[in-house]
């Protein structure tokens, strides 16, 4: 059998389809390569012209609102700085603080250092060694002992009250105080 010989210039159906206009090349696709259609260009929008009858009142009402904007936006603008400056000036407080929270941590931890050491060097029987050698101090007898029952409140204790501070009240408290003693 002989085969019919295909001429080469003309598509072969796999690869081309026929539309009613034209024969696209379709490339491992069944979607039509369609023209993209021109689109006319826009044009820019015109800014709106000022009209030649405007009066002076109103030339000056847009000169007025427009002052006004302004200082609107400076007055933000301004507030927005102050804003920053207290934030900043916060800042540097707390910072402060820090160091000096850090300083204070340091001096507790010093001085519980050194009141250990203080506790350590304190060694009773060395003292009553120290009394009874050096100084000629000797134990008292026990009938120079004299034992005093000291009552409840005494005087250290009445001074110790007098000493602290009264809460203020506030006026709803004050309110209050009056309501609950009717």
């Amino acid at each position: 059998m002989a085969q019919k010989r295909r001429n080469r210039n003309t598509p072969h159906t796999a690869k081309y389809q026929r539309n009613a206009q034209n024969a696209y090349p379709i490339q491992g696709n069944v979607a039509y390569k369609l023209q993209p259609k021109e689109e006319p260009m826009q044009m820019p929008a015109k800014k709106p012209q000022p009209q030649i009858g405007e009066t002076r009142t109103e030339r000056r009402e847009k000169r007025r609102h427009m002052l006004y904007v302004c200082a609107v936006m400076l007055l933000v603008f301004g507030g927005c700085i102050a804003f920053m400056g207290a934030n900043v000036i916060v800042a540097k407080k707390e910072m402060q603080i820090r160091q000096q929270n850090n300083t204070l941590s340091a001096i507790k931890a010093q001085n519980a250092t050194l009141e250990a050491e203080l506790a350590e060097q304190i060694d009773l029987e060395y003292i009553k060694q120290e009394a009874s050698k050096r100084l000629g101090m000797a134990e008292p007898q026990p009938y120079q002992i004299v034992y005093i029952d000291v009552p409840k409140q005494s005087y250290t204790i009445q001074y110790a009250a007098d000493e602290t501070e009264k809460k203020e009240s506030s006026f709803f408290d004050s309110l209050m105080n009056l309501w609950k003693k009717d």
